[in-house]
């Protein structure tokens, strides 16, 4: 018995929304695995650019311990920031 037109038209319309939705579930797990990767390389970015900031500290203060007057008001202006930025961390450690 032959099927009508209408339901062989359904039943096409629906092997193409499972495939659709195959396709879709399959692509969504390769773009879920490429934001993972994505976001573990922007955390080692974003160490690396803590780091490397924390380097050019150090090297801008001892820059300024071995320079002359201008270099020294740096350097003791540096020393005083720290020493601001070590007290808000600690004031930020005895509010936990």
């Amino acid at each position: 018995m032959a099927e009508s037109p209408i339901i062989e038209t359904i039943r096409e319309k629906i092997e193409r929304i499972i495939a659709d939705n195959k396709r879709l579930r399959k692509e969504s797990r390769e773009l879920a695995r490429q934001r993972d990767k994505l976001k573990a390389g922007n955390r080692e970015l974003t160490l690396r650019i803590a780091e490397l900031e924390r380097r050019i500290a150090v090297l801008e203060l001892s820059k300024g311990m071995a320079g002359g007057r201008d270099d020294a008001k740096l350097a003791k202006a540096r020393v005083n920031r720290l020493m601001r930025e070590v007290d808000r961390c600690i004031a930020l450690l005895n509010r936990e």
